[in-house]
């Protein structure tokens, strides 16, 4: 049997190598992927003039403000921002990864992608991945035959009583662990499993020497959980009769992330989608429950507060979410907590509050799905919440000002400022406290955080301004990669004073050294700067095509012109110091900035001769 699980023949070798593409077959695949026939299958695309435009996918819109730039193959939404090339448009479309992009792109070309061999840290990687997948598989099986034995009957009378009929239990692959110690250890035992593996799976715990291990389960409902793939990952177990804790879930494992993990997900990801919005439960019952029920866009967080990674992981499939929230203290810090995700994150969240003493299983069963889903439509924005509820209305004196240094502290964490000012202005009109006062305490900082604070923002002003001049130089690189050798020849980029684009520059003389040609579409992968990858690609996709028959004269009018701000910006620091050193009377000093001036202005003359 161990032949079944961990021999690596050579299929089971490419299903571990499968997302590894080898280098040239992704450039392939980008050369002859056509971006215009690529989206075209999802959006309905009319050209207008150098572009096609249409609706976009990413966001409801009337008016089209999603173009399309054959000549340069990349995509930009002028209403929402998004943007990429060919492949990121595959990615943000199906929620794919990478190489799953590359494969499905390849496979509509019909290119064929080989299998490369991976590094021995890599395989190891791999190869421990795999085996964990497949005792968890193993013991998903060995759970699921429990439950269907005669050993699991307390379970599924415990399931029927709890409304969650076979078609449910299939599924969602629910299985149940026996009462006792070693059942599980005892099956890979018997499979000749090593239990190491076992325990790093979490399905079972060493008694700390090594040799002798325990069952994590015991006498639990088993709730299989899955990645975006399907991959089982981890488990969840609820005790059938009385005893604690009531949930236990699977230690995090290389397999298995709590906080970057959704119950659910991979079943309901594509109604989620179809909808454009999910329904957001904290647990295994009450997510079986509502679907069921035929809510079926629905997700369940496992066991903690929602994290933005999970936020992020729905945001995927939709930006509206609905959160039905208990309506009681801990309900109240889990709204705020989500709520600074989802504002971070740009989505639209409502919460949804059910009567009392009633949580989403209970309801679902008494009223129907129905009546939740009307419930959910009629929930108020998790904004509005918020601040009717929890920074609440005019109180005493004492409880206006506890409101007030709250919702302070709370605006202080919203970095997009249009949000920031709509929350100013509702919490003062909530609370009767002046707006502009509120602003100002808003916009107050610590004052061991005003010097770090003013370094970053000058430091995300400078990388983000885009230079023209410098953007023009790289857009002959790419469209001209015969001018790169001048480019090289003449140390041009040692001028550039964007940084982003100095890199840019710098990938593009290595593409071109290695026999490469890179472009626009290429660069998005690159780029690491989302802010500015949105406007190096917009001025990209606006920006005419060069003229070939003054391509030359452009191309040394622009180098020219890097070269002439450069010096004259060194000129002016060095007249800036000549001034500073003759104000104080240090003569010795300014004349050797004066001789410095001098030398640097005939280094101008001679290089700027080309």
């Amino acid at each position: 049997m161990i032949l079944r699980y961990f021999n690596f023949d050579q299929k089971k070798r490419i299903i571990i190598l499968k997302g590894h593409i080898p280098e040239e077959k992704i450039e392939e695949v980008k050369a002859r992927a056509n971006i215009v026939d690529v989206v075209s299958e999802y959006v309905t695309l009319k050209k207008t003039g150098r572009n096609f435009v249409g609706l976009c996918p990413f966001h409801r819109e009337k008016t089209p403000s999603f173009t399309v730039n054959p000549e340069k193959q990349i995509f930009r939404c002028f209403g929402c921002g998004e943007s990429g090339n060919t492949i990121s448009f595959l990615m943000k479309m199906n929620n794919m990864s990478f190489p799953e992009a590359v494969r499905h792109l390849a496979g509509k070309l019909g290119i064929t992608i080989p299998i490369r061999d991976m590094s021995g840290q890599e395989k190891k990687i791999a190869s421990e991945r795999e085996k964990l997948g497949r005792i968890n598989q193993m013991a998903a099986e060995y759970f699921s035959g429990n439950l269907s034995s005669n050993m699991g009957k307390a379970a599924r009378d415990y399931l029927k009583e709890r409304g969650i009929d076979d078609f449910i239990v299939k599924k969602f692959r629910l299985g149940y662990s026996r009462e006792g110690w070693r059942n599980l250890k005892d099956f890979f035992d018997g499979e000749k499993i090593p239990l190491e593996l076992v325990e790093k799976a979490g399905l079972i715990i060493s008694k700390g020497n090594g040799k002798s291990y325990y069952d994590r389960f015991r006498n639990r409902l088993i709730f299989p959980i899955m990645d975006l793939n399907g991959s089982i990952v981890a488990f969840g177990g609820r005790v059938i009769d009385k005893g604690e804790p009531k949930y236990l879930n699977s230690p995090e494992s290389p397999v298995y992330i709590k906080g970057k993990t959704l119950y659910g997900l991979y079943q309901t990801k594509m109604e989620i989608s179809k909808k454009n919005d999910a329904i957001i439960v904290e647990g295994y019952l009450d997510f079986l429950s509502l679907w069921g029920a035929g809510v079926t866009n629905v997700v369940a967080t496992l066991g903690t507060a929602l994290t933005k990674d999970q936020v992020e992981l729905i945001r995927r499939f939709s930006r509206n979410v609905a959160v039905i929230f208990d309506p009681d203290e801990a309900g109240r810090h889990a709204v705020e907590r989500s709520l600074q995700l989802f504002l971070e994150k740009e989505m639209r969240a409502r919460v949804v509050i059910l009567p009392e003493d009633c949580d989403p299983d209970d309801y679902v069963r008494r009223f129907g799905g129905e009546a939740l889903e009307d419930i959910i439509s009629h929930s108020p924005s998790m904004i509005d919440y918020y601040i009717e509820k929890i920074i609440g209305g005019k109180g005493t004196l004492e409880e206006t000002l506890d409101s007030v240094k709250d919702s302070v502290s709370f605006i202080r964490n919203i970095s997009n400022l249009v949000q920031r000012n709509l929350f100013i202005k509702r919490v003062s009109e909530k609370l009767g406290v002046d707006q502009e006062v509120l602003k100002t305490e808003v916009n107050k900082k610590p004052a061991r955080y005003k010097n770090l604070t003013a370094k970053v923002e000058s430091h995300r002003k400078e990388v983000r301004k885009v230079d023209m001049v410098e953007l023009n130089l790289i857009s002959i690189m790419i469209q001209y990669p015969e001018k790169i050798p001048v480019v090289v020849r003449e140390n041009t980029l040692d001028f550039f004073y964007s940084p982003e684009l100095k890199k840019l520059g710098e990938i593009l003389v290595e593409a071109f050294k290695r026999g490469k040609v890179k472009s626009v579409s290429d660069l998005v992968d690159d780029l690491e700067d989302d802010v500015l990858k949105d406007k190096i690609l917009k001025s990209m996709m606006e920006q005419p095509p060069l003229d070939a028959t003054i391509i030359d004269k452009s191309f040394l009018d622009t180098i020219i012109r890097i070269r002439g701000k450069w010096y004259k910006n060194k000129r002016e620091i060095i007249q800036r110091e000549i001034t500073k050193a003759q104000g104080a009377g240090n003569t010795e000093l300014s004349e050797k900035l004066v001789i410095e001036k001098d030398k640097l202005l005939k280094e101008e003359m001679i290089l700027m001769n080309l």
